[in-house]
């Protein structure tokens, strides 16, 4: 089946149909109804060449409808200007591509001269009955222009496969069409008015263009000492609180913002940029996870900012060469932005080790002193012999503190290579952690033991130290259940109290960073999870609800 999409790659010999078309309605067809019906067909090609915007894409259909009743009107009421009215627009469309396409620029001249020729000698003279040209000239110059427009056929296509989005500068469009008016009214005017002969007129309203353009291109940039009109323009083209500017603000603004992470960061950003008029969409493509604004609708533009990233922008209209490469440009800045967000985590988190290194190292040194009073102390003790009930009480308690003391002092000390692992059977820790903590009324205890596993000491020691501290710091909490599950498949410790949630922000960083509530430095639980990885355990939030926070260590024995 014949699909239209497979005409698209050929848009010069699509173009060379549409000069041709123009030439027969301007010299060849007289009669008015086979003249009004070739203009649709004009129209039809114009549309599959017309380079504003993708032929794919989905348009309004109010606003179509609404335009081609008024060219069907301009057609039938006004047949010649509507062609005039249509070629000005073709050579604004073939002048604003001139200086973007330097490979084809040869055949835009060409086609652009093609047309200001059929205007000047044929169109021109054709709606105004004044203007007469000899016979003879007007017969000469329709096959001096029917030449170049059959030759323009040969002309070479892009590639369809490689060739990019067609670029339309709309400044050069309107330049270029605004100079071919000015020339065919001077001449026109000249010859009216002045009862000169319309060539006579034409070529003079060319030279007197031609001058000013060309002076007007020496004072932009004269170079001879001074500044031309250029640098006036750029001063008055180049203003401060434009979108663009607004937005590079708001980066500057939210990087500052110490509670954003480095993903939120980049989310809010884009919210700011996609609230402009020319885009409806940003999607960032990460290797792990993306982030999406708006509704993902319109022109589609992917870019690739390095080897694991890409953003694919989604357009409300063909957004053209420069407001592409703004956006891109715009888009790398935030990519930038980012990376500094990110290096601010990783120094955040430096600095946060390093407060906890130095405050370990001045409780080491707190610790030695206390434990060194206590050991004279203990000494003191020796020396009498004969000690009532309460100071033999009071060495206990002192005996006993020192050795937690000193087991204390051992975890602050530097780490070294430990190859021994302290194993235990679940009961029997079990039986320990309730003489540990069985004076607290708020604790309580279960135990569903099925096969009396060994479990690692150091590791359940530790993780059941941190969880049940911070429960039982919270002012909320009225009871903390611990329950030790062991069976065949699996060996579970669970830790639940009934206080308040945790906040969402700390619930998405625990395990992963150190994370302080405010009552401590927050590492236990971060310290806890890599002790249990390193276990081949897994430590997890199962639940956390008003009224319901639980922690899990556990194990499949499967694994």
């Amino acid at each position: 089946m014949f699909r239209i999409d497979s005409l698209l790659q050929y848009g010069q010999q699509i173009l060379a149909t549409i000069l041709l078309l123009l030439h027969a309605l301007i010299w060849i067809v007289d009669e008015p109804l086979l003249k009004f019906s070739l203009t649709f067909v004009l129209y039809g090609l114009f549309l599959l060449w017309q380079p504003l915007w993708s032929k794919q894409a989905k348009v309004s259909r109010a606003p179509v409808v609404a335009l081609a009743l008024m060219f069907v009107l301009l057609a039938y009421r006004f047949p010649n200007e509507s062609l005039v009215f249509f070629a000005l627009i073709v050579s604004g469309l073939i002048g604003s591509r001139l200086l973007g396409q330097s490979a084809y620029r040869s055949f835009d001249l060409l086609a652009l001269l093609i047309i200001t020729l059929e205007m000047a000698v044929g169109l021109v003279p054709d709606t105004f009955p004044q203007i007469k040209l000899p016979a003879l000239f007007v017969e000469y110059m329709q096959t001096v222009i029917l030449v170049p427009v059959l030759l323009f056929y040969f002309a070479p296509n892009p590639d369809h496969q490689k060739q990019q989005r067609s670029q339309v500068d709309l400044m050069h469009g309107l330049l270029a069409a605004t100079l071919l008016f000015i020339v065919l009214l001077g001449g026109i005017v000249i010859n009216l008015l002045y009862g000169v002969d319309y060539l006579d007129g034409l070529l003079l309203s060319m030279f007197i263009v031609a001058t000013l353009t060309i002076g007007i291109s020496w004072f932009w940039n004269p170079g001879v000492g001074y500044s031309g009109i250029g640098v006036l323009w750029n001063r008055y083209a180049m203003t401060i609180g434009g979108p663009f500017e607004t937005w590079i603000n708001t980066l500057t603004t939210l990087i500052e913002e110490r509670y954003l992470t480095p993903t939120d960061y980049l989310e809010a950003a884009c919210e700011h940029l996609v609230e402009n008029d020319w885009l409806n969409s940003i999607e960032w493509h990460f290797n792990n996870f993306k982030v999406s604004v708006g509704d993902k609708i319109g022109t589609r533009l992917e870019h690739q900012l390095d080897d694991e990233l890409t953003v694919i922008l989604y357009f409300k209209a063909d957004p053209g060469s420069a407001l592409e490469q703004h956006t891109i440009l715009l888009i790398r800045m935030a990519y930038q932005f980012y990376l500094a967000k990110l290096n601010q985590e990783k120094i955040r988190a430096q600095e946060h080790f390093a407060t906890i290194h130095h405050t370990g190292a001045r409780l080491t040194h707190d610790v030695k002193n206390i434990l060194q009073s206590i050991r004279t102390s203990l000494e003191i003790l020796d020396m009498d012999k004969q000690m009532p009930a309460s100071q033999k009480l009071l060495e206990s308690n002192l005996r006993q503190i020192g050795l937690r003391l000193q087991s204390t002092l051992e975890k602050l000390r530097a780490p070294r290579l430990n190859t021994h692992i302290n194993l235990v059977d679940c009961r029997k820790w079990m039986e320990r952690i309730e003489k540990l903590h069985g004076n607290d009324t708020r604790m309580s205890f279960h135990s569903d033991i099925e096969n009396n596993l060994v479990l690692p000491v150091d590791l359940f020691d530790s993780v059941t130290e941190n969880l049940v501290n911070n429960a039982l710091k919270k002012p909320s909490v009225k009871r903390v259940e611990l329950r030790l599950l062991s069976s065949d498949d699996i060996i579970l410790l669970s830790v639940c109290d009934d206080g308040e949630a945790i906040n969402a922000d700390i619930e998405s960083s625990l395990f992963t960073k150190p994370v302080s509530s405010g009552s401590g430095m927050g590492i236990g639980l971060y310290q806890s999870a890599i002790m249990a990885h390193t276990f081949n355990y897994q430590l997890e939030l199962s639940q956390n609800e008003a009224g319901r926070v639980c922690f899990n260590l556990y194990q499949h024995l499967s694994d």
